[in-house]
This record gives structure tokens, sequence and C-alpha cells, in this order.
């Protein structure tokens, strides 16, 4: 199939007898998020979406992150004549112990920019201190302010789920739906009719999460009914075929790599024979949603099968031994 996604193809409507729906386009954009994890956790145990916040966000990446997220554009005039400064961190020399940047001012010209030094900030792992050092004054640049700033942001992140794990959050919600994510850049799914009532639990999460984030970024979700006629299943039976080739290409190459490598881990084999059971279940209710036999990946369907099979057999096979 081609790899556009023609919105054109589709028939999409507001509202209308659910009967006659085949699902629900459903697109969201999560933008910049920073989500206090308690309060994200108490959001999902209300809505009934599976949380998984996993642990603290590790000292290195809130310090790349706080640090990433100082960028500041001051534009200046004087005599007649404009500058536009440009303050942010970047990297410096590594060291095992104490993570480091420093902040540097940019002032962008039409030939060559020039670089100043402002400040040195660091945290150190051995004593567990941030700090800010050097500090040079600036007259278009509130230096203090802007280490203050990547300090509070320091804390902010190893506190806060970020939208990497916000998104995970989403896109296993979602798979719990057997939606099927369309050919398109960005979060756009298709839900079938049988689970498009939990499409609502979704937007409701996603429009809560939008007044807990703290980087008051506005977050976007809506969805339109896809009217169930034959092209509305024809275009929906090829996004099926171009999402789940992508989930069983995967399949098969973690399914192989176990075998060939003689993982002695029962519980991670079994993890991906019930992925693959999953997969297989997901084709059957699709068939029965769109009408049609959906046998385009058939040869791979059982590459896929017999390989969770063989996985099947020697997690068992391990599990006896040890229990011998």
């Amino acid at each position: 199939m081609s790899n556009l996604f023609d919105m054109n193809d589709l028939v999409a409507t507001a509202q209308g007898n659910e009967v006659h729906m085949l699902g629900k386009l459903l697109y969201f954009s999560l933008a910049n998020l920073l989500v206090d994890k308690g309060e994200l956790s108490q959001l999902c145990e209300d809505m009934g979406i599976p949380y998984s916040g996993g642990t603290r966000l590790s000292v290195g990446d809130a310090f790349r992150s706080a640090t990433g997220d100082i960028r500041e554009r001051v534009p200046v005039t004087a005599m007649g004549e404009t500058n536009i400064y440009l303050a942010y961190c970047r990297d410096n020399k590594h060291a095992s112990d104490i993570l480091s940047r420093e902040l540097v001012k940019e002032t962008l010209n039409q030939r060559t920019n020039n670089y100043e030094k402002l400040a040195n900030i660091s945290y150190d792992k051995r004593d567990g201190v941030f700090r800010a050092e050097n500090l040079m004054p600036d007259d278009a640049i509130d230096v203090p302010a802007c280490c203050r700033k990547a300090e509070e942001l320091f804390e902010l992140y190893q506190q806060c789920a970020n939208r990497k794990q916000i998104e995970t959050i989403c896109v296993n919600y979602l798979r719990g739906l057997e939606a099927t994510k369309l050919s398109i850049s960005g979060h756009m799914y298709f839900v079938p009719r049988t689970h498009m009532d939990k499409v609502d639990v979704f937007e409701g999460f996603i429009k809560l999460l939008g007044g807990l984030n703290r980087k008051e970024t506005p977050l976007v979700v809506n969805s339109l009914f896809i009217i169930d006629d034959e092209k509305q299943r024809s275009n929906m039976t090829e996004e099926f075929y171009a999402a789940v080739k992508k989930e069983i290409a995967t399949c098969q190459e973690r399914a192989d790599y176990l075998i060939k490598s003689g993982s002695q881990s029962p519980a991670v084999m079994e993890r991906w024979v019930l992925k693959i059971r999953t997969l297989e279940e997901k084709k059957k209710h699709y068939e029965g949603v769109l009408r049609r036999e959906l046998d385009g990946l058939d040869d791979e369907f059982a590459t896929l099968k017999f390989l969770g099979q063989e996985l099947q057999v020697r997690a068992q096979s391990i599990r006896t031994q040890k229990a011998a």
C-alpha cells in the first residue's frame, strides 16, 4: 500500500447511530508534558486506566532534561541596531561522578556567531548537590534566573512523569482497545466499534491530564465516528495490514533471538508467547469487525505461530528441569 494516508478516503461524522458505525477515528497530541507522578497515578486509578509510572527518572536524565529546557531568546535594540541573543546549556567535559553543562550566550550575526560562557551548572552524584558556579554578569541575560530555573526543573523532573512515560500509558491503554495506529505521523488510531465506548474514557483522561500539566502547554484530543460501508472497511483493512505487519516483524525478531541465544528465562519467553497470541486474537476480532478474511499475512502469521510454539516448549522444559 501507499506510504501516504489520504484523509479524503475517510467518511467520518461527529454524531450518528453507533449501530451503523465501523468504529472511531481517534487523534491526540501530548505536546510538552510534565505531570506529578502521584497525581498521574491517582488520575489513572480514577479513570480505570492502567498506570505504569515506573521509578523516579534517573538524575542523569533529569539533569539533561532540566538544562535542556533552558533556552532564552532576547532581542536587544541599541542605537538603532538590534542584536539577538540566545542563552542555553551545552555539554562540556564529562566526569563519571559529576554531571556538568555550561550556560552560554550566543550572539546571532550575519556571518559568524559569537559565544560567551555565562556559568557552570553541575550536579555532584557523591554529595547530591546541584551547583551553579562561575556566574558572569550580563546585560542581556539574567544568568542567576537561568540557573535557578535549571535547578527547579531538575527537582521537578525527578518527581514527575514526562511526555514519553505518559505516552506509554496512553499507547498501552489503546492497545487494550485493539486500536490500530494509522499510517500517518502523530497519534491517530482506528478503534473498532466493539471498544469505541471506551474512547470517551480516554478523551476524558487527556483533558484532565492537561489540567495537571506543569508545563501548561495545551493537549489535544478528538474523535469521529467512521461510517460502516465497503469503502471504509477496505481502508481500515489496508491500515490493519500495515500496522500488524510491523508488530509481526517485531515479534518474529524477538522470538528468533530468544531461541538462537538459548534464553534461560521462561518468564521472558512466555511474555512473548502471550504477545503472539494477543496478535492472533486481534486478527480474528478485526475479521469480525471488517467482515472479511484477513488472509493477506497468513504466511507471516504461520511463521509467528511456529516461533510461539517453540518458545512455549522451551519455557515449559526449563520450568520442568528447575522443578525436578
